[in-house]
């Protein structure tokens, strides 16, 4: 056995994996050291621990390897005689791998829908263009429907965003001013925020059963209980760190922050939930482009997934796409080609796969993205 203090380093390949790609991890073994000298473990999103075991591959090297499964940062540390590598941990960023698996176009077709929700084994999308919220199942085929409530309004049902929690179900309505609050048999229940709201977009329900609501005019974010009392609002216009400018969709991550697609300051904000204090703030561009964030929601592990588009009007420039994030900004990668008016997006688990639902506006139907 060489001596511990021997310095030894290992390296990676490919340093930018995506999803289900293999990495190996690769050392040269130092004299008269051998392949038990030497372990290694992965820290994978969600702090699950792997061990890895090398194997000798020849000319003196051994390898070890792995198949990262989620998207997000992953640390990877290798001992040699029971301690550190020179260059032990590393860190990984594994990127989408964003190949389209389905497209749904709904049965009857979709018109110019908007947001998207999963509600047991079906889903829930607000289509937009028929004035209904619609509930299919998985393949997009219909199961029921709801056009205007029967509360009074004066304006056509414009069903925008879609939260669920339990036997909770609210639905902003952007011309009406308000937020529809149903019941598990959607049953509308009552109108939350009219006083309040102008052009209510995103609406996210948090663990304490309060509403949080996005408004796209009053550019703040108001939070509401389930009785319709105004809680407190978040935010206000402008372009510094916690205001905001024609905000749109919003998600409410794992440390319970309030996560916000600030749409027209080409940005995502975070902000504590209970004091509203904004926690942090990160520019969105892409290819030297500032993008307007759209669509926004957050998975297990506390990645942002937006729908972004670039602001700008010239059609040949113009990308519009999902991009990745950490919870600190740091870019992980692209997914979703050829989307058109992206919008609304929902990130689950669907048989040992990790799937991103993008709403395509433009070309009226769902987009099922592997992650």
């Amino acid at each position: 056995m060489a001596s511990p203090s021997t310095k030894v380093e290992f390296q990676i390949s490919p340093m930018s994996p995506k999803t289900k790609q293999e990495v190996v991890i690769s050392v040269s073994l130092p004299l008269n050291a051998s392949v038990e000298d030497f372990s290694a473990h992965i820290q994978s999103p969600g702090n699950t621990i792997k061990d890895l075991k090398f194997e000798e591959v020849g000319d003196k090297k051994c390898n070890a390897s792995f198949v990262p499964e989620f998207v997000g940062q992953y640390e990877v540390i290798v001992n040699y005689c029971n301690k550190p590598c020179a260059n032990s941990p590393k860190t990984l960023l594994v990127a989408p791998r964003g190949e389209l698996k389905v497209t749904i176009t709904g049965g009857p077709k979709l018109n110019n829908p908007h947001d998207i929700a999963e509600f047991g084994t079906d889903f829930i999308i607000t289509n937009k263009g028929n004035h209904e919220v619609i509930v299919t199942d998985r393949s997009g085929l219909l199961r029921n429907k709801f056009v205007m409530p029967t509360l009074s309004s004066s304006q056509n049902f414009e069903p925008y965003a879609i939260a669920v929690r339990n036997d909770v179900i609210v639905v902003s309505d952007l011309e009406n001013q308000r937020v529809i609050q149903y019941n598990k048999d959607w049953v509308p229940l009552k109108q939350i925020g009219v006083e309040f709201l102008k052009r209510p977009t995103g609406v996210v329900i948090d663990s304490d059963d309060k509403i949080y609501v996005a408004d796209h005019e009053l550019c703040c974010i108001r939070v509401f209980d389930l009785n319709d009392h105004l809680i407190k609002t978040i935010g206000r216009e402008g372009t510094k760190p916690g205001e905001l400018m024609k905000p749109w969709f919003i998600a409410i991550n794992n440390r319970r922050q309030l996560v916000v697609a600030d749409c027209q300051n080409f940005r995502v904000q975070i902000f504590n939930s209970i004091t509203g204090e904004v926690v942090h703030c990160f520019k969105v561009i892409f290819e030297g482009s500032d993008m307007a964030v759209r669509g926004l929601t957050v998975d297990k592990h506390d990645i942002i997934y937006i729908t972004a588009v670039t602001n700008t009007l010239r059609p040949r420039k113009k990308v519009e796409c999902v991009l990745a994030y950490t919870m600190d900004g740091e870019f992980i990668g692209r997914l979703g080609g050829n989307l058109s008016l992206p919008r609304g997006i929902h990130v689950m688990e669907e048989n040992y796969e990790m799937l991103a639902y993008v709403v395509d506006g433009g070309h009226h139907c769902i987009k099922v993205l592997t992650l």
